[in-house]
């Protein structure tokens, strides 16, 4: 079994409503071409102005699934990067109802595909009474297994007061969440044509930045639901010792986290896509390899699968431990 936890996908109610809005960050159509546009745009946008150009594999479900056939994989969990719905750009009204589109295409996508495609739900996180009705909804619909978090909002971390009863909602409902970046500050002092340093560069460093802020907030004593955090995590467990010392140098045993860092590191998942065996044995020696589930990020162009199929095999030699990344752990994560 072949279960691709980090992939993605944009459904066509989104594309439909955001072409519709004038906004900064969206989709434009240039003559029979759909390009995204972003302000942390990514490695193919620089031959193209700075634009992503969307893929048949972004929008079509046959093309998907040809894919899928190729590589043998059984069913993939879908969310949404790029055009980022939580971003400024749109007022809070234009995020939500962007969100509620990408649910219910996710949905939709589901039952057209007999579940081959699940999708991980967004939540309109900008307004909190509305993500908390969007994680009822979440868990009611068999087309979503899970929910699909950013790894903080434009204006605050994900710790913010306002959003604890979502999280609790989260909770209560024992879903499992997918972590994904959509780029910081950082991509503001990039050249126009350094562009493509987004997701190689300033992704995973947000995920390690943002992930270690709430670990020190409590946010992680807080909350008990399963997280799965995507490009590896970024740097997360090649900094494990350092977070940890730290935490250990702040002479006051009342100060959050609650537990030595490690420990939240060790409950965590993570994808396995780094491109890098070394990298990834030292992460398996790190946490173990029951946190890790495959990952390909299809359909954008970092996407590799033959590379990260022989990482698996390599990495993992064992058939028992390597069904665990390839399918088991993710089913069991997101019940399906």
């Amino acid at each position: 079994m072949r279960i691709d936890v980090h992939n993605h996908y944009l459904p066509e109610p989104f594309v439909d409503l955001l072409l519709d809005m004038d906004t900064p960050v969206g989709l434009e159509t240039d003559g029979d071409r759909l390009y995204m546009r972003h302000q942390f745009s990514g490695t193919a946008s620089v031959a193209s102005g700075n634009r992503i150009p969307v893929n048949e594999g972004f929008v079509d479900i046959d093309a998907r699934m040809t894919w899928m056939d190729e590589y043998a994989i059984d069913r993939t969990l879908v969310s949404v990067s790029t055009p980022n719905p939580l971003a400024s750009a749109f007022t809070t009204d234009q995020s939500t109802r962007l969100v509620r589109a990408i649910n219910d295409g996710f949905a939709n996508a589901a039952a057209t595909s007999s579940d081959r495609l699940t999708g991980l739900g967004m939540l309109p996180l900008r307004e909190p009474e509305a993500a908390r009705a969007e994680v009822n909804r979440i868990a009611d619909d068999p087309g979503l297994c899970g929910v699909a978090l950013p790894t903080a909002l434009p204006d605050g971390k994900l710790s913010a007061p306002e959003l604890k009863p979502v999280f609790d909602a989260i909770d209560d409902h024992d879903l499992t969440a997918f972590i994904h970046p959509h780029g910081n500050r950082l991509s503001e002092i990039l050249d126009e044509n350094e562009s493509f340093l987004n997701p190689l560069v300033v992704f995973p460093t947000d995920t390690t930045l943002q992930v270690a802020r709430l670990i020190y907030d409590g946010f992680f004593d807080d909350h008990d639901f399963d997280v799965v955090l995507s490009h590896m995590g970024g740097a997360l467990l090649h900094l494990a010792g350092r977070l940890d010392r730290g935490r250990r140098e702040i002479d006051d045993p009342a100060a959050r986290p609650d537990r030595p860092i490690v420990e939240y590191l060790e409950e965590f998942y993570y994808d396995t896509i780094s491109f890098h065996q070394p990298v990834f044995n030292a992460a398996v020696e790190t946490v173990g390899v029951d946190h890790f589930v495959f990952g390909t990020d299809y359909p954008f162009d970092e996407e590799d699968v033959d590379t990260a199929l022989a990482d698996i095999n390599a990495v993992v030699p064992d058939g028992a431990d390597r069904e665990r990344v390839m399918g088991t752990t993710a089913a069991d994560l997101f019940d399906l």
